[in-house]
């Protein structure tokens, strides 16, 4: 028979928003137990891996607003783990002239008094060679952006977390969650949890523990190949800055980054189809890696003959608008879902650690998430 404990906070998921839960909750005092149904640092979810993408540069202001403080809260990570976690790199967004990305971008950017420069596409070719933007191409350069090491930022949450006082088990997977008389109760193989505040932050499998919010969130398969340029100096840290290409179509946007721990070059889809988290294929297909070929050979020509050195899959958890989705469980008051990813959501982690910090506490938080409402 399981034994029965009671937890004044749980969170289910120690990815990058459940480690950031744990971290500012314990933080501030409190007693927090952290699940993990796969080992700590595992790579079958949307956490893992060397690097993300960190910018102001968002063609929506909500966001672009929301990265000031998310900014903030990487910086008092760095200061508390005594570690540099942000890799300033420079960033450059681009897309054709009959798309309005980048102007949206500059806009943000010029509204939040961030530093950028907005040009085109020759002349920016000649200052980065690495690149070839079409002459009539839209091109705006952010010198802030930069990389977020994330595996080690997950590592330092959990170590803080854990000497402030935090339980964390790895290896545990969530069986289930009853309510019982609006208290929620996490079942595992060896314990029921009788919960004062649950955070379910567990990704992908969110559906899974929380059924009715299964409709809106779709798990996707996301591939990224590393190519391993002849000459690592031309392509690494300050050299080559990430950047983002927009297209015209639906899922014709790319991305990448200089090699962090490595001399591979990250380059990407922001696309994905559906798939179960627990039956993800982890071998990348050749028509993905030749379309994301064609793309390095029209805009990353000198890369484009580079050996892939390796292939990784990660996975999504996408609502229908890209909008986060966090707040009050509908069905008790005593849940906060948090599933904020969309494939955009890591460099907003550790901020959003503390707005379900807030919530759990006291019910609210200064950041307005009335956005991420569960009922949209």
């Amino acid at each position: 028979m399981a034994n029965v404990v009671s937890r004044e906070y749980l969170i289910i998921g120690a990815g990058a928003m459940g480690s950031a839960a744990a971290y500012h909750l314990s933080k501030r005092g409190h007693a927090v137990t952290l699940l993990e149904q796969f080992e700590l640092g595992h790579d079958r979810g949307s956490s893992h891996g060397a690097a993300r993408i960190i910018r102001h540069s968002y063609a929506d202001s909500r966001y672009a607003k929301l990265m000031i403080p998310a900014f903030e809260a990487w910086r008092a990570l760095e200061v508390d783990c005594c570690q540099p976690l942000y890799i300033r790199t420079g960033g450059v967004s681009f897309c054709p002239p009959n798309v309005d990305y980048v102007a949206r971008v500059a806009g943000c950017l010029s509204e939040l008094g961030v530093a950028h420069r907005r040009l085109g596409g020759a002349e920016f070719s000649r200052l980065l060679p690495q690149f070839r933007t079409p002459a009539d191409f839209d091109v705006v350069f952010e010198p802030d952006a930069g990389m977020m090491a994330a595996s080690r930022a997950l590592r330092v949450q959990q170590d803080l977390a854990r000497s402030f006082g935090a339980e964390i088990r790895d290896n545990c997977p969530v069986l289930g969650i009853e309510i019982e008389n609006d208290r929620a109760v996490v079942i595992t193989e060896e314990t029921r949890y009788k919960v004062d505040r649950l955070i379910v932050s567990s990704g992908s499998w969110t559906g899974r523990l929380r059924p009715k919010l299964d409709t809106f969130l779709t798990p996707t398969r996301q591939r990224i190949l590393y190519y391993s340029p002849p000459d690592p100096v031309e392509w690494g840290i300050g050299r080559l800055p990430i950047f983002i290409s927009m297209g015209a179509e639906p899922g014709d946007a790319y991305y990448g980054m200089p090699g962090l721990f490595g001399r591979a070059v990250k380059v990407g889809q922001h696309a994905g189809p559906a798939v179960d988290p627990d039956r993800v294929d982890r071998q990348v297909e050749q028509d993905y890696i030749d379309r994301v070929g064609q793309f390095v050979s029209s805009h990353l020509p000198r890369l484009s003959d580079s050996p892939i050195e390796r292939t990784e899959v990660c996975l999504y958890t996408m609502t229908a608008d890209e909008d986060f989705r966090l707040g009050f469980d509908p069905e008790c008051p005593n849940i906060i879902v948090a599933s904020p990813c969309s494939g955009h959501g890591f460099k907003f982690s550790c901020m959003i650690g503390g707005v379900l910090a807030d919530l759990a506490t006291s019910g609210s938080t200064s950041i307005d998430t009335s956005a991420w409402s569960l009922s949209k």
